[in-house]
């Protein structure tokens, strides 16, 4: 909805607040009217609405007006019965590559992408950044206010500057999808409708630019991902490991898929970061068990990867795929040093890394310590319940 009323209003804060009154009017009048026959053409009418309401409000912004007004469809008395756009996928590519504009940071551009693109909530951008909710609620109030600040035109850029702006966007899905696929709060693993989006985006962007390698290393990521939802929570809401993972469960069309796009990803020059994480997703994928999987590709695949981007939370997995072919105590050598430079102390899957290495070391007492450790640096209840299980346990 926002996307679709940004494209009309081509103003962040007016498209905001008139699709936040087309909500409201919502929650008010359905409960008494009943829910409308489609739903979207209520909402984008009523937002429409609502958007040109603060536009003649605003004698500053009467060129606009004039513009937008010159884009409506004929309708009727009836809001629902109006004609309208389902909002397509270049509407929410359009905000996302607007959210990159480079008037931000890419810290910025990252969080706004994810806040208003792909609708994850502040306190989720705030645990994939590791910083407080506070600090990053303020972040996005800044970013907003500089993007509107900065004259931003709405309309899709060049291709050369949408270009500039791709590694941004991409960057935003991913840690999306990254907070859909482990949910930053509430009482499931997964945040599903953030992980859809995510997907969604990923899918529209390899669609919009089929011949971009990383765009489709990203979806490949994805997919990859996604294939093995169904199998990563147990009957009870428990969350299992990739070791312990029924690979029968995954999701073979979608594994095909993604393989084929990571295929694709890999078959140029230099390979970029989203091309080897799809990589690293594949031998996953490719390996029928978890005993047969291909580590030493694994290694040396992260270590071309961090030249790329030295991301401590990837470095997590390296040091796994490490202790698989060095041994236990190599990987928690390794483990311990990333801890030691890096943001990672609040972060719950560096002690349940470390907790397992320990266990494969037969230090049982430590291994109990750091799944408590990781039960309470924990964001979902899911996560806390099995690092709790594993204390306990273990």
């Amino acid at each position: 909805m926002l996307a679709a009323t940004l494209r009309l209003a081509r103003d962040l804060d007016i498209a905001e607040e008139a699709t936040a009154d087309a909500f409201l009017l919502a929650l008010q009048t359905w409960p008494d009217t009943g829910i409308p026959e489609s739903v979207e053409a209520w909402l984008l009418t009523v937002a429409r609405r609502r958007a040109v309401d603060r536009i003649r409000r605003a004698a500053s912004l009467r060129e606009r007006l004039a513009a937008m007004t010159a884009t409506e469809v004929a309708v009727s008395q009836c809001p629902e019965a109006e004609l309208v756009e389902s909002a397509l996928t270049d509407d929410e590519l359009r905000l996302a590559v607007l959210c990159c504009h480079p008037a931000l940071t890419t810290e910025a551009q990252v969080a706004l992408t994810m806040r208003l693109g792909c609708g994850a909530t502040t306190s989720a951008i705030a645990a994939g950044f590791l910083v407080p909710q506070a600090t990053m609620a303020a972040r996005l109030t800044r970013a907003k206010k500089r993007l509107a600040g900065s004259g931003v035109n709405v309309e899709m850029p060049g291709d050369a500057a949408v270009e500039e702006r791709m590694p941004a966007v991409r960057r935003a899905v991913q840690l999306a999808y990254a907070l859909g696929h482990t949910a930053a709060s509430g009482p499931d693993l997964r945040d599903d409708d953030l992980a859809a989006r995510a997907l969604h985006l990923a899918t529209a962007l390899h669609r919009a630019r089929p011949r971009d390698r990383e765009s489709a290393g990203l979806l490949a990521l994805l997919l990859l991902s996604q294939a093995r939802a169904s199998s990563r929570v147990q009957a009870n809401g428990h969350q299992v490991l990739l070791e312990d993972e029924d690979r029968s469960r995954w999701d073979a069309p979608m594994t095909a898929t993604g393989l084929r796009c990571s295929d694709f990803a890999n078959s140029g020059g230099r390979r970029g970061p989203f091309a080897l994480q799809a990589a690293i997703a594949a031998e996953h994928a490719r390996a029928s068990t978890f005993t047969v999987t291909d580590w030493p590709r694994i290694v040396r695949l992260y270590d071309e990867l961090l030249v790329q981007e030295p991301s401590p939370t990837l470095a997590l997995g390296r040091c796994l795929a490490l202790s698989y072919v060095d041994g236990p105590a190599a990987g928690l050598a390794d483990l311990d040093e990333v801890i030691a430079v890096s943001r990672l102390e609040g972060y719950c899957y560096s002690h349940a890394a470390r907790a397992q290495l320990l266990q494969r070391l037969g230090q049982s007492h430590d291994a109990r310590r750091a799944w408590v450790r990781a039960a309470s640096t924990s964001r979902a209840d899911a996560e806390r319940r099995y690092f709790q299980s594993r204390a306990s346990r273990d």
